[in-house]
């Protein structure tokens, strides 16, 4: 198993500090007080930090909120126990002394916008730098998986939801089954994140009748009532389908569950 310092690290600081930097498109609904010096490099407006804090945030807090994508970019050069308190507070620090500018667009305006402390600490509060991998978990993690995988997976274990000693267990589990059975996978991971969060499986037997219902559910909304009148039956098909969840997340959400029960050797054709 490969081993990191618990220090934070330089590259660390510059890796936030880029997906601060980024260039971002102003929603239409927001305006910043852009002029026309600000389309030059270090003449960016200070207009923004003039504001009061609550301001600030409600200004740029939609363009300045991690994914995915930004919490697995810090997963290299973490530690399994995340970083402490004090480090946390000093990555903000660190980050908001040096007031990081990015280019912003506003229609045809073009621009430098500094990012206010206020702004700096919310972004870096939910990376969730500071939330740890449950030591099993991590051990199956670092051991089966690398490169672009390996990251994207462990930040997904250090989401809230995995957070308590009995689920830290059940994704110990879960990982060591899936790694025995057909594959640990992003797509796996990111819907049993999302499935535990939802239905809040807390043991196996709890998971696996929880993946069981989802399947059964579906099968079952597949073949809803149909009534003589065709307009009534159209009627009822539309209401029910939701428009965040249509047939392609329906098939994916089934294919994962599938997935999930076969490595547990526990999956039964449902009639």
């Amino acid at each position: 198993m490969k081993t990191k310092s618990s220090d934070m690290t330089p590259d660390l600081i510059t890796r936030v500090r880029d997906q601060l930097k980024q260039s971002r498109t102003l929603p239409s609904r927001i305006e910043l007080p852009l002029n026309a010096q600000d389309s030059l490099p270090g003449q960016a407006t200070g207009g923004v930090l003039k504001l009061e804090e609550f301001e600030q945030e409600l200004l740029l807090s939609s363009m300045f909120t991690p994914g995915q994508a930004e919490r697995a970019a810090c997963e290299p050069v973490l530690p399994r126990a995340g970083l402490g308190a004090a480090e946390v507070a000093q990555l903000i620090a660190t980050l908001a002394g040096e007031v990081p500018c990015f280019p912003v667009t506003s229609g045809q305006r073009s621009g430098f916008c500094p990012v206010p402390e206020v702004v700096v600490a919310r972004y870096v509060r939910l990376l969730g730098l500071d939330q740890p991998v449950f030591a099993e978990a991590y051990e199956v993690i670092d051991s089966r998986l690398t490169g672009a995988d390996r990251d994207w997976i462990m930040s997904l274990a250090r989401r809230p939801v995995w957070q308590t000693p009995d689920r830290g267990a059940l994704l110990s589990l879960v990982l060591r089954v899936m790694a025995d059975g057909s594959a640990i996978t992003t797509d796996k991971m990111g819907f049993l994140t999302d499935f535990v969060r939802t239905y809040r499986c807390v043991t196996e037997p709890e998971l696996i009748r929880s993946l069981k219902s989802l399947i059964e559910s579906y099968r079952i909304d597949a073949d809803h009532p149909t009534f003589n009148n065709p307009a009534l039956e159209d009627k009822q098909g539309e209401s029910i389908r939701s428009h965040h969840c249509d047939e392609a997340v329906r098939r994916h959400r089934v294919a994962m569950a599938r997935e999930i029960l076969e490595d547990f050797g526990k999956f039964s054709r449902l009639p």
